[in-house]
């Protein structure tokens, strides 16, 4: 029996997940790679669950946790799980914070300012008081990417890269490949993982999936002398320490509720303004700064993913907190474009499928 062939478009972390599960499951898949800026390779790295909009997209945002340690049982995956550590709020709405977080079970717990202290020497200005996530980690999401790419390959994926896929062969009302400038792709199916792209690839078929337009910049210092034992999301920023010892932090304050349409800020000024914030958080450290990374990050329009077949033969799949989310929708994807919607994927994907914007 010859296998199911399967284009991938997007070699971010949905499309590398997904392409490592398709190929794990017996699929022969092409996964097809423009070269351009991922926002991949521009992601702050924080596995989290403990912001969400609705219960649903809390369970959600849990078994993406839940999937990554699944993920590294099968692939050594860089995924450090520090916990967090956040004091982004005060007064009220901490309790608020708190408070919510605790109902739906999110394992969390308050420390004073002489247990921050304990485990964050380096702090300057300690809080009084910050909400630690016990379950939370980083990742390292560009080698991330490459290693379930390699995997993929192992298992007898192939990867093109440099391929601008400009539509779909269509044949008989079912999507048969991708053209591209070099010629014709054909599949059996088609997946587009193409991140703020997908809106245009798939307009050409008459099909809605309305993005948002969400810049972030993010802030990389040299290697600082200190050590950070959590990912932070304090008054000043969200900050996280890199394995080389570097130091990152969005540009701009409340990263996980950004809604801006554009930069607050020139770049090089909002780098200032960002690593004045890291100096006034860790004043002993001598930091300075290495780099400035733009993205844009690929939010549908109501801020949810959308996952799921748009076409016969066609699945997609875009959504922010693609991080959060990748290990577990490589699992799901998989499985639903080989095998079709089942109960176990239908839980978790029900809410999110691109057909609402029709």
């Amino acid at each position: 029996m010859s296998k199911a062939k399967t284009i991938v478009i997007g070699a971010g972390i949905i499309g590398a997940a997904s392409a490592f599960e398709l190929a794990s499951l017996g699929a022969d898949v092409l996964v097809m790679d423009n070269g351009h800026a991922r926002a991949t390779d521009a992601s702050f790295g924080w596995i989290n669950a403990s912001f969400f909009e609705n219960p649903e997209y809390y369970a959600l945002r849990r078994e993406g946790i839940a999937a990554y340690h699944r993920l590294q049982k099968r692939l050594d995956v860089p995924v450090n799980w520090t916990g967090g550590l956040c004091w982004e709020h005060s007064g009220v709405d901490f309790d608020v914070q708190y408070e919510g977080l605790k109902a739906v079970g999110y394992p969390c717990e308050i420390l004073d300012r002489a247990a921050i202290e304990a485990l964050e020497p380096d702090l300057g200005p300690v809080p009084e008081r910050a909400i630690r996530f016990a379950a939370e980690g980083v990742a390292e999401p560009t080698t991330i990417a490459e290693r379930l790419l390699a995997a993929a390959i192992k298992l007898g994926a192939n990867v093109a890269r440099g391929f601008q896929v400009k539509g779909f062969e269509e044949r008989g009302g079912q999507i048969k490949g991708v053209r591209t400038q070099q010629g014709v792709f054909h599949a059996d199916q088609v997946l587009v993982a193409a991140g703020t792209g997908t809106e245009t690839l798939l307009s050409g078929l008459q099909i809605k999936l309305p993005m948002l337009h969400r810049p972030a910049l993010v802030i990389t210092t040299q290697r600082a002398d200190l050590k950070l034992r959590h990912v932070l999301a304090t008054d000043f920023g969200e900050v996280r320490q890199l394995p080389t010892g570097a130091l990152m932090t969005p540009a701009s304050i409340g990263h996980q509720g950004d809604s801006s349409e554009d930069l607050a800020d020139h770049p090089e000024v909002a780098a200032d303004k960002a690593m004045a914030r890291l100096r006034a958080l860790f004043p002993k450290a001598m930091l300075g700064l290495a780099t400035s990374q733009l993205a844009h990050r690929p939010i549908p329009q109501d801020g949810f993913p959308a996952v799921g077949e748009v076409a016969p033969g066609l699945y997609a799949a875009t959504m922010h907190s693609g991080i959060t989310l990748g290990a577990l929708m490589g699992e799901l994807i998989g499985r639903e474009m080989l095998h079709g919607v089942s109960n176990e994927t239908a839980r978790w994907l029900a809410p999110y499928r691109p057909s609402r914007f029709a």
